[in-house]
């Protein structure tokens, strides 16, 4: 787990400077975002916690942060670092957790709460500014 991780974190902060930093600033939301995201996929579990986080009927407030943006760093690291066949569609993830044996979802858990915290400790890099 702490070696995922550390191999996540590289690639966490190179998506997060490309996606949804702004120079060395993120909207504060997404710090909040991706500290809820672990203790929702806990408490409810990997696919209710996906689909609430797949918030693209929201798509229309354009500028605002979205929690689906969390999901996309999720799968972009875990295409790059695993080689995964997530899509980089807003819903990518949950679409490929849906196709998925309820086996092959349990598996999946641990590299996506890895990604988790690797996206956590990468935006700690960043400074946090108020969303417009």
């Amino acid at each position: 787990m702490k070696a995922r991780i550390e191999n996540y974190l590289p690639d966490a902060l190179r998506i997060i400077r490309e996606g949804i930093g702004r120079g060395n600033k993120v909207a504060e939301e997404y710090d909040g975002y991706a500290a809820s995201l672990g203790p929702a996929i806990i408490a409810s579990s990997l696919l209710p916690a996906v689909s609430f986080y797949t918030d693209i009927h929201k798509d229309k407030d354009s500028g605002k942060p979205h929690r689906y943006e969390i999901l996309s760093i999720i799968s972009a690291v875990l295409r790059s670092k695993e080689g995964l066949p997530i899509t980089d569609e807003k819903n990518g993830l949950l679409n490929f957790l849906l196709e998925k044996s309820p086996q092959e979802r349990a598996a999946m858990k641990p590299l996506i709460m890895d990604a988790v915290v690797a996206i956590k400790l990468s935006l700690r890099n960043f400074k946090q500014v108020k969303s417009n």
